[in-house]
């Protein structure tokens, strides 16, 4: 993990609030919450035309401009709950990583969601955005940058194209590290979706804290290799490799474990054996119970691999509010189009109990080879 920088620089925020004029009361709710001063909401300038995030996107980063005294500039969607002590939060990351573009929110079944649930059990505060899109829902960027980004908005990004993929874009090009917040200060209600993301189900925040994380830290989580993945549009896991991250070099997790070494008959007792028995197998039928299962397996194979030890000190630390939260969206974000979320909710501890039974499966079972690592 990368330290942090010291000394930190003076960051100065200002903040749009992107918003649809059927939403704006949510909007300037959500204004009044940042605890920012410079905050204003940022209308779409064609709320009749076709659904798109984009067109809210370039006025909400260009208000940057409006702002000379301002070192990074701040863009929240309208439905969106903050947490407490919000602004501080913003301030201390972006003083940390004042050059790149951070995002303060991630949802739950997301590449880069992995990567944050590892920095929560490692004690890292930050991830790199490994999703081909980088998360929008909260994003602050240089204010300089911001503006740019709005001029690239205009000139490249096309009405159909999603805000997120086309700010990807936007970072490659420019060279811009993306970074995001862990846990997040952000989390993402279930308003309808103005631009057609209702299919998506439940887009919740991979650990979301209510309140100020103290002593928050903000080193980077620099991470392995190889990253274990269930796809939440079509219930298919897979191991990515993050230095060559093509859909061509995806291997079927199932083949990737059995060349690890891993007993498949064995892998499926213990689920069995184990919290498998109890309501999460009731709510999550095969295939999708296999699925997720060895997913979180060979995460935790993974993670006792780059981090030895951690994984087996998790079940004493899961009365800790971020080491818990973060247990708790494994399964529910990686099947949230799939299953019923809300009645997972109603057995959040079960959940936890079969995320931690898979993690310790994998760490003392199923070793992951050096080029995982």
């Amino acid at each position: 993990m990368e330290g942090m920088r010291t000394p930190h620089p003076r960051v100065h925020v200002s903040a749009a609030v992107m918003t649809h004029p059927s939403r704006a009361e949510s909007a300037r709710g959500v204004a009044r919450r940042t605890g920012l001063p410079l905050t204003g909401l940022a209308p779409d300038p064609e709320p009749d035309g076709p659904p798109t995030a984009l067109r809210s996107a370039r006025v909400a980063f260009g208000a940057a401009a409006r702002h000379d005294d301002t070192t990074h500039h701040l863009v929240l969607q309208d439905d969106v709950r903050l947490a407490e002590g919000f602004a501080g939060t913003v301030e201390h990351t972006l003083a940390a990583h004042p050059e790149a573009a951070v995002s303060f929110f991630v949802e739950w079944g997301s590449r880069t969601a992995a990567l944050a649930r590892w920095a929560v059990f490692t004690g890292a505060g930050v991830v790199p955005v490994v999703n081909p899109y980088v998360p929008t829902v909260a994003l602050a960027l240089p204010s300089a940058l911001s503006v740019a980004l709005a001029r690239f908005l205009a000139d490249e990004g096309g009405d159909g194209e999603p805000d997120d993929r086309a700010v990807l874009r936007f970072v490659r090009r420019t060279g811009t590290r993306a970074l995001v917040a862990v846990p997040t200060p952000v989390e993402h209600e279930e308003l309808p979706s103005l631009v057609g993301n209702s299919e998506q189900g439940a887009r919740r925040s991979v650990c979301f804290a209510a309140e100020p994380v103290a002593d928050a830290v903000t080193s980077v989580l620099e991470p392995p290799r190889l990253l274990p993945h269930l796809n939440w549009t079509n219930g298919e896991t897979s191991l990515i490799d993050l230095q060559h991250d093509v859909p061509e070099s995806h291997v079927p997790l199932a083949r990737a474990l059995a060349a690890w070494g891993v007993d498949e008959e064995r892998t499926e007792a213990a689920l069995a054996a184990g919290a498998g028995r109890g309501p999460v197998r009731r709510l999550v039928p095969e295939p999708h119970l296999g699925a997720v299962w060895r997913t979180a397996v060979a995460n935790g194979a993974v993670l006792e691999g780059r981090w030895p030890g951690v994984v087996g000190g998790l079940r004493d630390r899961r009365t800790q509010a971020t080491v818990e939260g973060a247990l708790a969206t494994l399964v529910p974000g990686a099947l949230r189009a799939l299953v019923d979320v809300a009645a997972l909710e109603e057995h959040r501890s079960a959940v936890v109990d079969l995320t931690l039974d898979a993690l310790e499966f994998g760490a003392e079972h199923c070793p992951a080879p050096k080029e995982a690592l």
